[in-house]
């Protein structure tokens, strides 16, 4: 056969190219793997063990599986957000730390968390793609933190708190989480989840099924903040909290006497269910702000100052921390403050480039409209009391919200549409 008149190969890609039906049901197996696993995050740590089963660890390994067929068959094209190289550039100088930190070997398994915060960012940017799968999401998580807060209200029916659970001795005798979360992070888990509550309502708010969820959702969760005792988080709910006259405001005429009934049974139900200690440590909140050592964390910021002093610029490593503060306090503790843990951890290089991603992060936020603008600044603002007294640089939630956040604003922006399955 003359090869002038031989067809031309077809691109390698139209040869090995998956029937239509194939890359749907690919791409809805990974975006179903990756939703359990965000619906896991908020209580996964109570129950991570089913008879040997580390379900957490198992679901997540699923959606990075699938994640990556999903990649390598569908090859999905698009930038990441700007967002992302602040996130990777954070990550990467944590990491980079084990070379000048004091405590090596816990820099190194934080190193290695960092790569999987890394892949939950990549698993949410190509799979969450518009506005419905990002509202899902937001759901799978809300959902996750409803479990949280059950077993915590199930603790106080059966009279088991946290330091109970836990069996450590603690001043925390009146208050309750789930087995092996602590309070204050149990907290701002739900806090969190406020804001994206009365998002959720705005989102489907024709529904009276969505509706007798979410109001069910929002009692509940502000029922169990209570129930932790947890101060900073009861502060970081309070502006989520003020969303809720403009949500009813844009809600329908009977979902508006919905919330009346639900707002009075939640007032009633913790009335009723919270413990007088537990009221009493939040009535304290001033005179432990003025004339106090807020739990110890003066006397730890003291010496997370100290280290500061000796470490400006690199920091001590990360997860570092506790290591270094230990020959100042005579026992490990973190920082319980993450720009106060992330200024001595990283230095000034990883305080900026924290500030710098949350700047970002705000900037995103910014230029979405209507109740995605509040969403976000709000959660953001959430996070940011709510952090003031806890170590969450790296926590998964955070993380969450972040990857959440950048795909939320790329799917609501016209510069940048994004195939769900190409």
């Amino acid at each position: 056969m003359n090869a002038s008149s031989a067809a031309p190969p077809r691109p390698l890609e139209r040869v090995w190219a998956p029937p239509r039906r194939a890359r749907f049901a690919l791409d809805s197996i990974a975006y179903a793997c990756l939703w359990a696993f965000v619906f896991t995050i908020p209580w996964a740590d109570e129950w991570a063990h089913v008879e040997g089963f580390v379900i957490s660890r198992w679901v997540g390994s699923a959606g990075l599986a699938a994640g990556l067929l999903r990649a390598a068959v569908l090859r999905p094209g698009g930038r990441f957000s700007e967002l992302h190289y602040w996130m990777f550039a954070l990550a990467a100088w944590a990491s980079a730390s084990i070379f000048w930190s004091v405590d090596p070997e816990s820099t190194a398994t934080r190193a290695l968390t960092y790569v999987q915060l890394l892949v939950l960012a990549w698993l949410t940017w190509t799979l969450a793609t518009d506005r419905t799968r990002v509202a899902r999401l937001l759901q799978a998580y809300v959902l996750g933190a409803c479990v949280s807060a059950l077993g915590t209200v199930a603790n106080l029916i059966e009279g088991r708190t946290f330091s109970q659970l836990n069996d450590v001795d603690t001043p925390r005798a009146d208050r309750y989480s789930i087995a092996g979360v602590n309070p204050n992070d149990l907290g701002l888990t739900l806090a969190l989840a406020i804001p994206i509550i009365f998002y959720l309502m705005i989102w489907s708010r024709r529904s009276w099924a969505a509706a007798l969820l979410h109001w069910t959702q929002l009692g509940l969760c502000v029922i169990a903040i209570l129930l932790t005792g947890s101060r900073g988080s009861a502060l970081a709910a309070a502006p989520a909290l003020l969303m809720l006259p403009f949500t009813v405001a844009r809600l329908p005429q009977w979902q508006r006497v919905f919330a009346l009934s639900i707002c009075t049974s939640t007032f009633v139900s913790a009335l009723a269910l919270i413990p007088r200690e537990t009221w009493l440590r939040f009535f304290r909140l001033g005179l432990e702000l003025t004339e106090g050592t807020m739990t110890l964390r003066t006397r730890i910021w003291a010496a997370s100052a100290a280290l500061f002093r000796d470490h400006p610029f690199l920091g001590v490593g990360a997860a570092a921390h506790a290591a270094a503060a230990a020959n100042i306090l005579g026992r490990p503790l973190v920082a319980h403050n993450t720009f106060l843990s992330a200024l001595v951890e990283l230095g000034v290089v990883g305080e900026l480039l924290l500030l710098g991603l949350l700047a970002v992060a705000f900037h995103h936020a910014f230029q979405m409209a209507g109740p995605e603008r509040t969403l976000w600044v709000l959660s953001l603002v959430v996070w940011i009391i709510g952090v003031g007294g806890s170590t969450w640089e790296y926590s998964k939630v955070t993380w969450l919200l972040l990857s959440l956040l950048s795909a939320h604003a790329s799917a609501q922006g016209p510069a940048q549409r994004r195939s769900a399955c190409p």
